[in-house]
């Protein structure tokens, strides 16, 4: 019998990639179309959880074929949207879905993995992971680089489905725990439907300010 904390450990290990995790090939192409028609609902749910602001900066982590992108570019009032993917058939994909919003310079989507992404710190007002975050191959050290890129007073809004994997509620009460030990406060998690799934939303804030020491929980 595993212990509590084997239990933590095995439940922030990170799922089998797999097409799921990381679509390619003509099968992964495939996988992108289903997500497109069944993820719309969760995409739409979490969009509506970012509250977002005229003249914000957004970014998703995992954007797949790129339905919440597009998503924000029509109900959002973001002044930029950027994207990444670790698939570059996804990252094709999305950006075929969006090339008009990226050619008007609203949208910019690329190709990386969550653990190094090509942003300065404090870039963004908002950051969303649509069913990524269990992909993440190292999750406290993952869940650090997300904080590094976020503006003070930043959210951040991670969402799994809960259908698809037996360990999906354990998983999720883990997450949330490893989010204060990366800096994050204003901790939420909530479960919700969205027609036929239903999913979780995880919430969290990188704290105004640090005063040169441990994240200090002064938040908006």
């Amino acid at each position: 019998m595993l212990l509590e904390d084997e239990k933590e450990e095995e439940a922030l290990k990170p799922t089998r990639l797999g097409q799921s995790g990381k679509p390619r090939g003509r099968l992964g192409r495939a996988l992108g179309w289903f997500m497109l028609r069944v993820n719309g609902p969760i995409n739409a749910r979490t969009v509506r959880a970012l509250e977002m602001q005229p003249g914000e900066t957004v970014l998703e982590i995992g954007c797949g074929p790129g339905d919440a992108v597009a998503r924000l570019v029509r109900e959002a009032q973001a002044r930029r949207i950027f994207a990444v993917d670790h698939s570059p058939d996804m990252v094709d994909a999305a950006k075929a879905l969006n090339r008009t919003a990226i050619r008007e310079g609203t949208v910019d989507i690329r190709e990386c993995s969550v653990s190094k992404m090509p942003f300065r710190d404090g870039t963004f007002d908002a950051i969303v992971a649509i069913n990524s975050i269990q992909f993440w191959p190292h999750l406290r050290l993952d869940l650090k680089e997300v904080m590094r890129v976020m503006k003070p007073g930043g959210r951040f809004v991670a969402a799994m489905r809960m259908t698809m994997e037996y360990r999906a509620r354990r998983r999720v009460e883990v997450i949330a725990r490893a989010l204060p030990n990366a800096g994050f406060v204003g901790i939420g998690l909530e479960e919700v439907d969205a027609r036929a799934f239903r999913m979780a939303l995880i919430e969290g804030k990188r704290p105004i300010w640090s005063g040169g020491g441990p994240y200090d929980a002064f938040t908006r």
